[in-house]
């Protein structure tokens, strides 16, 4: 009966979104609808409101805005357009030199934004002009742009992996530090994708360097490095605060938003009033929608909990003796096509009370269930139908098609693949830094 309860929950919220409604919206009224039928009319409603607010009234999750006002502080201030710059000029005459600035600039802006689509934005205008600029072919460009922009939910601060750390009980400190290798070795996986595409269209004789300059100097690519001391300032504040045990999560989001407040105001002069007061508007909207989605899938979350289907699917997959693989590839394909329909952090919301009581039962560590959790809401992103890094990149160029966007980004999800299968046979990768 409880399977056959979520099973209708689940449909109904695919039926919900395919209508349009929002996915904060159709989380509540499924969960609603839901609780009224199964938990004894309106006397169960009356539990919600105190649920709803509880869900989000958590001091973990003040690092989540906090978060996302640094990031639209370094977004706004011109910073990330001064990092491709650099990085383009560093790597001038590497094969490919400038998708991989493309993808080191995303994971650069990843790591003190902790959004992939604050990261495809700011990344994406520029990168994608000047590529097209050098005749790289356009899919190449803009999947560069979405798939570099997915290591913002990757490296830390991973505002996802925020979410995940709440509702599994995890150390933030310890899941950001999981993510780094692995994250290294997806960056690493992109750039050496682009300079093999780059190192073909070259035997074919094709030149995408149009027209004809002279390479960048010696002293040209030191000077380029002014530009990237002010992120690696950002980066050692909140990541060697936290490695260092010197800060919590919200304390180093603190200190990295004095410092990016300094920088844009004081370094740069780029931080006017009405700059600012933007900056303040788009952080609260996005905070509260972000918060509302988390809250509405907590919500129902805790309707499946109540309806005992969290615990009848746990006790399905243990009395059917289901083999850890088996078990691995069912869930990884069960994110993939929740992905299709559902933002990353709602799957995350709506899933993981209901997997992680599974995951505890087979005994599998959750620091690195997180990092593989992450790396397939890294491939919801930029696979169709509602892969939000794509219309991410098609904002920034209108007039590209999105399949060709599409086309572009394929290959990298066959890599995030690739990676995630390196990280199920080596799990010890997730903990290599500690």
């Amino acid at each position: 009966m409880q399977m056959l309860i979520g099973a209708g929950m689940f449909g109904g919220l695919l039926a919900v979104l395919s209508l349009g409604v929002p996915i904060a919206f159709s989380l509540l009224f499924v969960a609603l609808v839901s609780l009224f039928i199964t938990g004894g009319g309106w006397d169960a409603l009356n539990l919600i409101s105190s649920t709803y607010w509880s869900s989000v009234a958590t001091f973990t999750l003040t690092s989540v805005p906090m978060f996302m006002f640094m990031g639209a502080i370094v977004s706004a201030s011109g910073m990330g357009a001064r990092l491709y710059g650099a990085l383009a000029t560093i790597l001038d005459g590497v094969p490919g030199g400038l998708a991989v600035a493309t993808t080191i600039a995303c994971g650069v802006m990843a790591a003190v934004s902790g959004s992939s689509v604050a990261t495809a934005a700011a990344i994406g205008g520029f990168a994608i002009a000047e590529m097209r600029r050098r005749d790289i072919p356009v899919k190449e460009a803009c999947g560069a742009v979405a798939a570099g922009g997915t290591l913002g939910i990757l490296l830390p601060p991973s505002i996802p992996l925020i979410v995940y750390s709440v509702i599994a009980e995890q150390s933030i400190g310890k899941l950001f530090m999981a993510t780094l290798v692995p994250g290294g070795i997806m960056a690493a996986s992109f750039a050496a994708y682009q300079i093999y595409l780059a190192l073909r269209r070259r035997a074919k004789g094709i030149i995408t360097d149009i027209p004809p300059r002279t390479r960048a100097t010696v002293m040209e690519r030191v000077v380029a490095l002014k530009d990237i001391g002010p992120f690696a300032l950002l980066i050692v504040i909140i990541l060697g605060s936290l490695y260092k045990g010197l800060a919590t999560p919200q304390e180093a989001a603190s200190l990295g938003i004095v410092a990016s407040l300094l920088l844009a105001g004081l370094v740069y002069r780029e931080l006017n009033w009405p700059r600012f007061r933007k900056i303040l508007l788009d952080t609260a909207q996005s905070s509260v929608m972000i918060l509302a989605v988390i809250a509405s899938a907590i919500v129902f979350g805790y309707v499946m909990t109540t309806s005992q289907v969290a615990t009848a699917f746990t006790s399905a997959v243990g009395n059917a003796h289901v083999s850890p693989w088996v078990l691995f590839i069912s869930i990884n394909l069960l994110l993939i096509f929740l992905g299709c329909f559902m933002e990353t952090i709602a799957i995350i919301v709506v899933t993981m009370p209901i997997l992680i009581p599974v995951v505890t039962a087979y005994h599998w560590d959750l620091i690195w269930f997180g990092v593989v959790v992450v790396i397939n809401m890294e491939m919801a992103l930029i696979h169709p139908p509602v892969g939000l890094n794509l219309f991410v990149v098609q904002s920034v160029a209108p007039d590209v098609g999105l399949r060709r966007i599409v086309l572009g980004t394929l290959p990298y999800v066959f890599i995030m693949m690739l990676v995630l299968v390196l990280i199920a046979v080596f799990p010890g990768l997730t903990h290599l830094i500690s």
